[in-house]
This record gives C-alpha cells, sequence and structure tokens, in this order.
C-alpha cells in the first residue's frame, strides 16, 4: 500500500452524498487516503475534493433526468478523464445505480478496483443488471441483510456491513402515549399528493371509532401547504419523535417503515402511485413486498396496502389499536427485523472493509 491511498467516490444525489462523507470520514480515522468525488457537502466535509457537485446530475422523476441527460454526459466524462489523470487506488460508488454502473464499467477497463456501496436494488426488478455488478464490480457493500446471498448466489461478491437506518434511530424507543397516531406521507411532493389524501381519510376513519390525536412530521423541505386543510391533526418536525410516542404509525413505503421497525412502533404501510406506474410495476418488480421490514423477515410482519382504499387500512389499524394479541404479536416480527438489521455503525463497517483492501495493495 501506498503512504496516502487515493479513493475515488460517485454520489449523485444527496442522500448518496450523505452515506458517502460518513464512509469517507470513518476510513480516514482508519487510514490516510487522499479522496476525489462527484458529491456534494458532506464528502466535501469529509474532505474530499468535489471535482463535480452531485446538484449536477441530480433529478427528480423521468421528465427531469431526460433533461439531466447532457449534465451525466459531461460528468461521467470529467471523472473519466479524472481517472486517467490522477489514477485511484479504488473507485467506491455510492447509490445512483444507473450513472454508477456505467461509471464502474469505466473504471474496470481501466483496471480500477470498485466496491460499490449500497448497489442497485436488483432484486426487485431489472434483474439482468446483476450480469452488470458480476462484470463491473469487485464486490458490493450492502446495506439490506437478504442482499448478501442473493447477490452471492448470482455470482457477485457482497458483503452486509448494516444499515444506515439503524444508525439515524440509534438509542430511539418506542414509548407510546396512549390515543396518538402517527401519520407518515412521505418526503417527496409527488408522493405526498398521492398519500396524504388516504391518509387524511383513514384518520378521519379511525377518529369516528376512537378518540384520538393525529400527528404527523413534516420532513425537511416539505412545504406545509402541500397537505393542505386536515382537522385534527398536529403538524410536527422530527419523524423519529412522532414514532417514539405514537401507539400507531401509519406510514408511506420506503425507509420510513424500516425507521419504525427499528424504533418497534406498530405500523400500517401503505403505497400508492399513479395507475400507470403500478401497471408497470406488476410486470416488472418481482418480490413478494414492498416494505422494508416485511422484505427483511421474508414475511408479512407488518400489513401492506398497495392501491387499497382508507376502509381496509383504517380496519387494519383499529386491529392493531384494539387487539392487544395483533399487537404483541406484530411486535414479535419487528424484533426479528431489529436482529436481522443488527446493530449500528454500518459505514464503519464498509470502511474497515475497504482499509482492509486497501492495506492489501502492493
Amino acid at each position: 500500500m501506498r503512504s496516502e491511498p487515493v479513493l475515488a467516490l460517485s454520489a449523485g444525489e444527496a442522500s448518496g452524498d450523505l452515506h458517502a462523507g460518513n464512509l469517507l470520514a470513518a476510513l480516514r480515522e482508519r487510514l490516510p487516503v487522499r479522496a476525489w468525488a462527484l458529491g456534494g457537502p458532506r464528502l466535501a466535509r469529509a474532505g474530499a475534493e468535489v471535482v463535480v457537485p452531485f446538484e449536477a446530475v441530480s433529478a427528480m422523476g423521468l421528465l427531469e433526468a431526460v433533461g439531466k441527460l447532457p449534465a451525466l454526459s459531461r460528468a461521467r466524462r470529467a471523472l473519466g478523464q479524472r481517472f486517467r489523470a490522477d489514477r485511484p487506488d479504488l473507485f467506491v460508488p455510492v447509490d445512483f445505480g444507473g450513472f454508477n454502473l456505467a461509471l464502474a464499467a469505466e473504471a474496470r477497463a481501466l483496471g480500477i478496483p470498485v466496491f460499490y456501496y449500497i448497489p442497485p436494488k436488483v432484486w426487485a426488478w431489472g434483474g439482468w443488471r446483476v450480469r452488470k455488478l458480476r462484470e463491473r464490480v469487485d464486490e458490493a457493500l450492502v446495506i439490506l441483510p437478504f442482499e448478501e446471498r442473493y447477490l452471492a448466489e448470482r455470482g457477485v461478491r457482497a458483503t452486509y456491513v448494516g444499515s444506515p437506518v439503524a444508525d439515524h434511530v440509534a438509542g430511539r424507543r418506542w414509548r407510546p402515549e396512549p390515543g396518538r397516531v402517527g401519520l407518515l406521507p412521505g418526503s417527496r411532493r409527488g408522493e405526498i399528493t398521492r398519500i396524504w389524501p388516504l391518509l387524511r381519510e383513514v384518520a378521519e376513519r379511525l377518529r369516528g371509532e376512537r378518540p384520538l390525536r393525529f400527528e404527523v412530521p413534516l420532513a425537511p423541505g416539505v412545504d406545509r401547504a402541500w397537505l393542505g386543510g386536515a382537522d385534527g391533526v398536529e403538524f410536527t418536525g422530527d419523524a423519529l419523535s412522532v414514532m417514539e410516542r405514537s401507539e400507531l404509525v401509519v406510514a408511506a413505503s420506503g425507509t420510513a417503515a424500516l425507521e419504525c421497525a427499528l424504533v418497534g412502533v406498530p405500523t400500517v404501510v401503505v403505497y400508492r402511485v399513479n395507475p400507470l406506474t403500478y401497471l408497470l410495476g406488476r410486470l416488472l418488480v418481482r418480490v413478494p413486498h414492498v416494505s422494508l421490514p416485511n422484505l427483511i423477515a421474508g414475511r408479512e410482519v407488518v400489513p401492506e396496502f398497495i392501491q387499497r382504499p382508507a376502509a381496509e387500512v383504517a380496519e387494519a389499524a383499529l386491529r392493531l389499536l384494539g387487539d392487544p394479541e395483533a399487537r404483541e404479536a406484530m411486535l414479535r416480527g419487528l424484533d426479528e427485523v431489529r436482529s436481522a438489521v443488527g446493530a449500528p455503525g454500518a459505514a464503519g463497517r464498509a470502511a474497515d472493509r475497504i482499509a482492509r483492501f486497501l492495506e492489501e495493495l502492493p
């Protein structure tokens, strides 16, 4: 290993920048590495030279993504030139699958090893991309327990390093206040526009059956106006605190569902997309569940309602609020999920694996 190994990273979105920044910070506690990256403020804070800012390439939605194609092409060209001018000892793409898989191919063609942190979710859809991972990636550092075996069975070397969500919820535990229900409509405008009317109707139905108080955390960047009017609903800013003090949470499918599971709060998951997206999903998606707790457990731990009416969601919620046996069964399932996810420290374990690799280089 040379005295100061060079690391290249690529994180094309804010969430990837966060994970990449945590990884680099942990790695620099172990080795004196120099890093350059496609990324943002978290990578810069961790000590990377940001050669392409992620704002140049990140996009929300298909139309915006099409508009970003020229910028994506420029970014790929700039990073490819940097591969040649300042050859890294290791390339670490982080999430941002389509772009980073192409960049990984370019790195491998130059003989640069590739460790993919948070690789594409090929187990959900796009199974044909497994071949690309196998050909372009030396090792995948995965953050969902079942991904390690799934990829290994398909010839991709993979290491489960833990979930960053476990770090985010560390120290948080369910301490419910009677009669309080959390409603989590998501964090993106399109998602909120689809999910919030459903959750609002669920709340109205529940209020007609039991004396309940409802709380909605507003994620950073969410405009209160997106949710319109809602009688009897309190809007707050901290989702984890809402999870801790709610008897029950009704949540949009996504990271929040896993956060609920790790906090330990009984949860009902809803998923609603536009009809065309739903029909395409039925054709393309090859997994039996949509929520992370159920995917991790390999069975239904939390009830899922995909494109279903509010009456069905409210019925499941009332059962969990009123049936101690159903609630205890779910709590046991959530314990299974927590055990499978494991302890906090995903970035540290990923850094350990990368440090071992760099130390073994001639």
